[in-house]
């Protein structure tokens, strides 16, 4: 459809369509029409695919100095507790019950443990916090192999909150405050080193290989934010690259090792397993994912796969979970339509300008997707010869 804009002498003046699969047409404001034309032509749908770089001094990880610790009253503690309550968690105890934001407690917890392999790692859940019946967090303390005090149901890795009062021999720790909101400059710091990331997907036993197959998996959303040109996405993808690949352009473009081209799409990624969802991430060297919950398996995507994340209007939070992205060592890109993420964000910032802005349906450019796979196999190629150069990530950081 066409907007106009009235001129002083009473002529009309036709503005840019938008396209049929705009992601604020009718229905993404509660079926409102929109009569602002002005804004309208703010939110047209001119996707831009970058690469997430949010600068050298934005942090990707955890600091020692995150924590307070309280050390053990013996000469060797047998035991490490780390503590997580409503100073240094998401605020309030339903929020906390999303998996996703149990995830940056409980990751931040898994580095404390890291730093103290000798003791035995116990989770201390106080102000309510629970994650009793929250599936995918259940299954992420079973990966890590602690105990958790308090708060939740008695499973055998569950212990009473009394048996807290032994605890003299434990070294104990705890997040000062929640490492970030995924804002600008809030960003969210999930591990204190990649191999904090590798020792968990080495516990899944989740060492993928290419096996001569480009594996590019798009991973949609029921509801909300769902890419409702899922189907045209994945055949540009799947054309491009299979051109690309059977083109005769040199080495330099990443695909001369792949036998053949595998793109697949997943309805949503909710209605799995927790094991599952880890598999299918990992075997992925191309990932693309409308921003949501699910991207927190981002923690078990391989060293430099790329990652594309798709962001609605007004809502563009790339410190989240691309910042995950980033500390596993993938490369992280966004999707948005518009050129001022960050203004437009601020735009929105009140909470039913948060929820109405992220309740839409995505429809990004396919042909800007393909586009951007060609680069990001390229420079995922580039990533994994960097690597074989003898590229390490930064050392643990230990607590004096």
């Amino acid at each position: 459809f066409f907007c106009e804009r009235r001129l002083p002498n009473g002529k009309g003046a036709a503005l840019r369509s938008v396209p049929e699969h705009h992601p604020l047409e009718d229905g993404a404001v509660g079926g409102t029409p929109l009569r602002n034309t002005r804004l309208l032509l703010r939110m047209r749908n001119a996707w831009r695919i970058t690469r997430w770089d949010p600068g050298a001094g934005t942090p990707t990880y955890l600091l020692a100095s995150a924590f307070t610790v309280t050390p053990s009253l013996c000469a060797q503690a047998t035991r490490v507790d780390c503590v997580i309550d409503s100073s240094n968690s998401i605020r309030g105890t339903t929020n906390f019950r999303h998996f996703a934001h149990a995830a940056e407690s409980l990751l931040a917890c898994w580095s404390f443990f890291r730093r103290y392999p000798a003791a035995r790692p116990r989770l201390v859940l106080k102000d309510l916090r629970s994650i009793d019946g929250v599936i995918w967090a259940e299954s992420l303390v079973r990966l890590m192999g602690c105990e958790v005090l308090g708060g939740i149901r008695a499973w055998q890795y569950y212990l009473p909150m009394a048996t807290l009062n032994a605890a003299g021999c434990a070294v104990r720790g705890a997040l000062r405050q929640r490492s970030g909101n995924g804002y600008k400059g809030r960003e969210m710091k999930w591990l204190m080193s990649e191999s904090d990331a590798s020792e968990l997907q080495q516990r899944l036993h989740r060492n993928h290989t290419a096996g001569g197959v480009l594996r590019v998996g798009i991973a949609n959303r029921r509801g909300s934010r769902n890419l409702s040109n899922v189907d045209a996405v994945a055949a540009a993808l799947s054309s491009a690259l299979r051109s690309v690949q059977a083109s005769s352009r040199g080495g330099g473009d990443g695909l001369q090792h792949f036998m053949r081209v595998d793109v697949n799409v997943v309805a949503d990624l909710g209605g799995w397993t927790f094991l599952e969802q880890a598999t299918w991430v990992s075997a992925q060297m191309l990932v693309v994912m409308p921003h949501g919950a699910g991207s927190v398996n981002y923690l078990f995507a391989r060293p430099c796969t790329a990652i594309l994340e798709v962001y609605p209007f007004g809502y563009y939070l790339p410190g989240e979970y691309l910042n995950l992205a980033r500390a596993v060592g993938a490369l992280g890109y966004t999707a948005y339509p518009g050129d001022t993420p960050y203004n437009d964000t601020d735009r929105h910032s009140s909470p039913a300008a948060r929820y109405q802005a992220r309740s839409v349906s995505l429809a990004p450019d396919p042909a800007r997707v393909a586009e951007w796979a060609v680069e990001a196999v390229a420079a995922s190629a580039q990533c994994r010869r960097h690597q074989s150069q003898g590229a390490r990530a930064p050392p643990r950081e230990a607590f004096a």
